[in-house]
């Protein structure tokens, strides 16, 4: 899957692209990255797009998946940064993020998007976590049916990673450029309807 990017002068900058089928825009990408931390541990990444709108709660969208060692993670945060765009990358924990800093594909198209990279919040990995997701998903407003064959492979990395990335969206809400109004007439004042 390719996205486009526009930022339109004075307007909410946004992703487009389609997903199943149909034209979809987003108002911000997350990657979640979770490290091997064991030995022959796997590691996970998720890219999640939040739908564009600035009135209903957060809706997000599975846009790709990867599992497997930390060079495979490594060149999908690249291929994926190239082709989707993302903006935030959600890691574990400080430590994870300066890890990050070090990939040179993260840089790919930084003067026009930037890749900010952030901690996930402290109860990311807990229960509560865990079951907000499944809330998420049985509410209709997480969609990842499209990789969960990919996540199987090393289940709890992939939730980990799941859960990092949403519950950053969730504490985090996006931001919608206010709307513009229209100027105000440019007459003398009393002048109009006398």
């Amino acid at each position: 899957m390719l996205l486009g990017y526009k930022a339109p002068p004075g307007e909410t900058p946004y992703w487009f692209g389609k997903r199943e089928g149909a034209d979809r825009k987003f108002v911000r990408l997350i990657a979640g990255v979770v490290l091997p931390q064991l030995d022959r541990q796997m590691g996970a990444l998720v890219v999640l797009g939040e739908l564009f709108r600035s009135f209903g709660p957060v809706d997000l969208s599975g846009l790709a998946a990867r599992v497997g060692a930390w060079s495979d993670i490594e060149n999908a945060l690249g291929q994926f940064r190239k082709d989707l765009k993302f903006d935030h990358v959600i890691t574990e924990n400080e430590e994870s993020r300066e890890l990050l800093w070090r990939i040179p594909g993260l840089s790919y198209g930084v003067g026009e998007i930037p890749c900010l990279t952030y901690a996930a919040p402290k109860w990311a990995g807990t229960e509560v976590a865990r079951q907000k997701v499944d809330a998420l998903v049985s509410e209709g407003r997480l969609h990842i049916d499209n990789f969960r064959s990919v996540l199987d492979r090393e289940p709890e990395q992939g939730a980990k990673a799941i859960q990092f990335a949403v519950t950053w969206a969730l504490e985090n809400k996006a931001y919608y450029q206010p709307a513009r109004r229209p100027p105000r007439g440019t007459g003398w004042l009393g002048t109009e309807g006398l």
